[in-house]
């Protein structure tokens, strides 16, 4: 009697995605909803600060819900204040604008290594997007 065959070749096949896959963020984004967030615009004749609604963060970016329009490609400061009074001021620029619904992605201009700590010690809740 042979014995049955346990290989793991199927860990050698190549792994295909299907295109129609629109996630390809590159970071873990964390739903949070107990850090406060305003946005400054950034003009040499009007600078304007206002509050938005974090829909989720990471260390390379975030989603946002806004009153207050923003362009594509705009300027901005993103100001990040946690429960435990730590802040964060974030240079970014809008990316991704859906002026209808109010939401708008946002890129860092840098990956934000202490702020992704911050989020990982801060999460209470397992909460990823």
């Amino acid at each position: 009697m042979s014995e049955p065959d346990f290989s793991l070749d199927f860990l050698d096949q190549e792994v295909t995605i299907d295109s129609s896959w629109s996630n390809k963020r590159s970071a873990v984004r964390y739903l949070r909803n107990d850090i406060r967030a305003a946005i400054k615009i950034h003009s040499l004749w009007f600078p304007r600060l206002f509050p938005v609604a974090l829909r989720d963060i990471s260390s390379r970016g975030a989603a946002v819900f806004s009153e207050k329009k923003l362009g594509k490609n705009k300027r901005i400061c993103l100001y990040l204040l946690f429960n435990d009074s730590a802040r964060f001021d974030i240079q970014a620029v809008v990316v991704h604008c859906d002026h209808a619904n109010g939401r708008y992605g946002i890129k860092f201009d840098n990956i934000e290594q202490s702020l992704a700590e911050h989020l990982l010690h801060t999460q209470t809740d397992l909460l990823f997007s």
